[in-house]
């Protein structure tokens, strides 16, 4: 009667955090999570990516998982949101926010000269000093499990948070059931693999600028647009609304995040460690992860299967949640 009595009161308490979050002190910092649906139900920890917090996710998405009976955990990362921002904006960024917009415009391509290579690739010769890397942004969700008592669960991570999930079947693998990774990749520095876009890169300096200026709202909204792909029409109005609650649950202009990509070891060599069966979903049209890494997790992971996206971007569309979903419960559930 006891444990019964436990289990509804957690229960309970879980369903109430849905509605307004938790902030909990895991790993030494301070971590904003949420759960939605039925603790009983395989756990599906949502891991979002570089500088996105966890409002990236859409209610339509996380309510999908819910109504095909999984329990639903999202969370903050380090330095995003309302979890602890051990970092804050960088003083050079500070400085350049006072200059006049020509001279803004000269440090912003002076900086991005840093940021690529020569080969057009994100630079990870010589990365930022970092605070921190990728393990420990995975022991943040392993410190989560332990927090609720969750043994195992199933990793869902976007883009960097594809990558934190592959360092968590790699470095936590009796505590992952199942992987599926959205439009990730092994490493930016993977040989033969390609870079981010032109017209993304030339899109990335706009919405650096435009965030120099305080203008936050439409800096979110040029670099959403570029992210997309051509199958579904990008919806400003309705993406105006969404920015607005990203931006009231944090974002930290600071570069930690990136750092900590840029510290973390190239996991190519690694993929054939990663035993926990796979999806990988990756669109075509994907200008900042091309979609070769999705092919190339593919082909290296041993238990792997994917789901190609014609005509998507760097982004889960909310049209084609009706196919998605569903693959990803089939995924999960034939491991349980």
């Amino acid at each position: 009667m006891k444990k019964i009595l436990i289990a509804v009161i957690t229960t309970f308490l879980l369903n109430l955090s849905s509605e307004q979050g938790n902030i909990t002190k895991l790993n030494g910092i301070d971590i904003w999570w949420e759960s939605h649906g039925d603790i009983n139900n395989p756990t599906a920890l949502l891991i979002m990516g570089l500088n996105s917090n966890s409002k990236v996710w859409s209610d339509q998405y996380i309510q999908n998982l819910v109504a095909n009976n999984l329990h639903v955990l999202v969370f903050d990362n380090r330095d995003i949101g309302k979890s602890t921002w051990i970092t804050e904006e960088p003083g050079l960024i500070t400085f350049i926010k006072y200059l006049p917009n020509f001279l803004q415009v000269y440090f912003v391509e002076f900086i991005f000269g840093f940021i690529f290579d020569e080969e057009g690739k994100f630079n990870m010769e010589n990365p930022a000093p970092a605070e921190y890397n990728l393990s420990d942004m995975a022991m943040d969700g392993i410190a989560l499990l332990d927090h609720l008592e969750i043994s195992e669960a199933h990793i869902i991570g976007a883009s960097m948070g594809g990558m934190i999930a592959q360092v968590m079947a790699l470095e936590h693998s009796d505590r992952v059931k199942s992987l599926t990774l959205f439009f990730t990749t092994p490493g930016f520095d993977t040989p033969g693999l390609s870079g981010p876009t032109e017209s993304f890169k030339s899109a990335m300096k706009e919405s650096f600028l435009l965030n120099l200026s305080g203008n936050e709202i439409d800096a979110l909204t040029v670099s959403e647009e570029a992210l997309s792909g051509s199958r579904f029409p990008f919806n400003k109005k309705s993406f105006t609304e969404q920015a607005k609650i990203r931006l009231d649950q944090g974002i930290n202009t600071s570069n930690a995040q990136i750092a900590a990509v840029g510290a973390s070891p190239n996991r190519a060599s690694s993929l054939k460690n990663i035993y926990q069966p796979t999806l990988i979903i990756h669109g075509t049209e994907d200008p900042l992860i091309p979609v070769d890494h999705g092919i190339f997790l593919y082909n290296n992971i041993p238990n792997a299967t994917k789901l190609i996206l014609e005509g998507v971007g760097h982004e889960i569309p909310d049209e084609l949640l009706g196919e998605i979903v569903p693959l990803i419960r089939l995924h999960i559930i034939s491991q349980t």
